[in-house]
């Protein structure tokens, strides 16, 4: 009867459950305001966007990194390239939002700076990581 069923179909075939997806999180990026200010000292915030599409609760944290020659950074100084931000656990279905500031200096040159963000999934703590979502863009200086 098996060449039968799979030409028939039978019950329990009838009815496909949905496959997860590969990828644990959904991650956008936006600035407010849009743009840094050159050879002037200015802030914008960084928000990062982060929902969560897997079928259970996810551990989160999220990295952010600016390019080591630009003179951009996480603090006033714009020394500090790299910057973590623990989050916490996210439920199924659930959204949540990091504000991350970025400075630029009185020697900031226009242009465009790439950055990196990386939102990992953790397993018990945050020594463990389950999986992980990338998202390159650039900050644009005028």
């Amino acid at each position: 009867m098996g060449f039968l069923d799979s030409i028939l179909g039978t019950e329990k075939n009838d009815i496909e459950t949905p496959k997860a997806s590969g990828t644990p999180f959904k991650v956008s990026v936006n600035f407010a305001p849009v743009r840094l200010s050159a050879m002037r000292e200015s802030s914008i915030r960084m928000l990062i966007k982060i929902t969560n599409l897997s079928n259970e609760e996810q551990m989160v944290s999220a990295d952010a990194l600016l390019p080591r020659n630009g003179l951009i950074g996480f603090e006033p100084a714009c020394i500090s390239k790299h910057n973590e931000k623990k989050i916490g656990k996210l439920g199924v279905g659930e959204t949540t939002e990091v504000a991350i500031p970025i400075y630029s200096t009185n020697q900031t040159k226009e242009g465009n700076y790439p950055f990196r963000v990386v939102v990992y999934s953790h397993y018990l703590d945050y020594d463990k990581v389950i999986g992980q979502v990338e998202k390159n863009g650039e900050i644009r200086i005028v």
